[in-house]
């Protein structure tokens, strides 16, 4: 059922957006690396956690689950995260690159997509300028939404070193 449900949520994205982006198979092994895999859950900057990242939901009490277990909600979340993508990307009117799409996944994996739209990097991604249906590669614009990605904080209490190497791995992929 959760799956007819995030097929259903995902095709009705994509039908009122340019362009239906997926995350690439590459960006879902990354991810899984960066965050390392955790099979007891453990308290966060916003609650408790468990596998891959995956933050506890009201009615989940996980204490203990296997590799197997830890990878499915993985696979369940990044669902959410090409959603949230491709509402991000919905007033969009340039495609963008593979590298760009996983960069922004792995970011919306982190910080959620209300703290992505949040951000200096969305307000200057949706003020870049439009050339032959593709971003101008020479607007500054564009090239500071790619760069602020790697500023973002990942809490309030700042940008953490391990963070910020991440941020600036997925800079270099998102610009390439």
């Amino acid at each position: 059922m959760k799956k007819i449900l995030a097929a259903i949520i995902l095709l009705a994205t994509c039908v009122f957006s340019s362009y239906a982006y997926t995350i690439s198979d590459n960006c879902k092994k990354q991810i899984m690396l960066r965050e390392s895999c955790s099979l007891t859950v453990y308290k966060d900057n916003t609650g408790y956690s468990i596998g891959y990242g995956h933050r506890l939901k009201k009615g989940e009490n996980y204490k203990k689950i296997s590799k197997e277990k830890a990878k499915q909600l993985f696979l369940e979340d990044i669902k959410s995260v090409e959603v949230s993508v491709n509402r991000i990307l919905k007033n969009i009117k340039f495609k963008l690159t593979q590298n760009f799409i996983d960069g922004l996944a792995d970011l919306v994996y982190n910080c959620g997509e209300a703290g992505v739209k949040k951000s200096e990097f969305y307000k200057r991604l949706c003020r870049c300028r439009v050339k032959n249906g593709k971003a101008n590669q020479n607007d500054l614009n564009y090239t500071l939404a790619a760069v602020k990605t790697m500023r973002l904080p990942s809490a309030k209490t700042g940008l953490k070193e391990g963070v910020a190497k991440r941020r600036y791995e997925i800079h270099k992929q998102m610009i390439n």
